[in-house]
């Protein structure tokens, strides 16, 4: 067992400070945090390690039922604006009706539209959650994406390895299964 790899410490924070350097050979793993102020180098010889879980965590999962409601309540404040000001005036936006909460509700429309936009089509975070256990019951998480290939490769070696390890997602067998 042999590895380097970028990896996110206690939870995954998209664009979080908590990232840093996760390294692991025979005799310890470590992570070194790129911010030292966010979180503590942690080494943990692996003498001492009880065990080590992999799950997976899907709560950053795009989710289509999230989109299909933005697009619902886009679309009722579209259908509410053009009614309450547009309606039967041909001046548009330079209509002297137009008030602050017609621009406010402009505002959430255009929220509205990009959240839906980004619940269809944004990237989709699948990660992996490793959590390090050691025999004074002391536990230690780390993250990474599904779509970082040496952090996949990272938790084989520690499958792998003569660690006591624990799989709890039968999705995530799969990847790890294809390094």
């Amino acid at each position: 067992m042999d590895f380097e790899t970028k990896a996110h410490i206690d939870e995954y924070v998209i664009g979080g400070g908590n990232t840093g350097v996760f390294t692991g050979d025979d005799t310890t793993i470590t992570y070194t945090p790129e911010n030292p102020a966010h979180s503590p180098l942690v080494s943990i010889p692996t003498h001492e390690i009880s065990s080590i879980t992999f799950r997976r965590d899907t709560t950053l999962l795009r989710s289509s039922l999230l989109g299909w409601f933005f697009a619902g309540i886009t679309l009722v404040l579209i259908v509410v604006v053009y009614f309450f000001t547009f309606a039967g005036s041909n001046q548009g936006l330079t209509n002297p009706d137009v008030n602050l909460t017609t621009l406010m509700l402009l505002l959430f429309i255009v929220g509205g539209v990009t959240t839906t936009y980004e619940y269809f089509n944004g990237e989709e975070y699948d990660v992996i959650i490793a959590v390090i256990e050691t025999e004074d019951d002391d536990s230690t998480v780390l993250a990474g994406r599904i779509q970082n290939t040496e952090f996949v490769e990272a938790c084989g070696e520690l499958l792998e390895s003569d660690l006591e390890t624990r799989n709890q997602n039968a999705k995530l067998k799969s990847e790890l299964a294809k390094i």
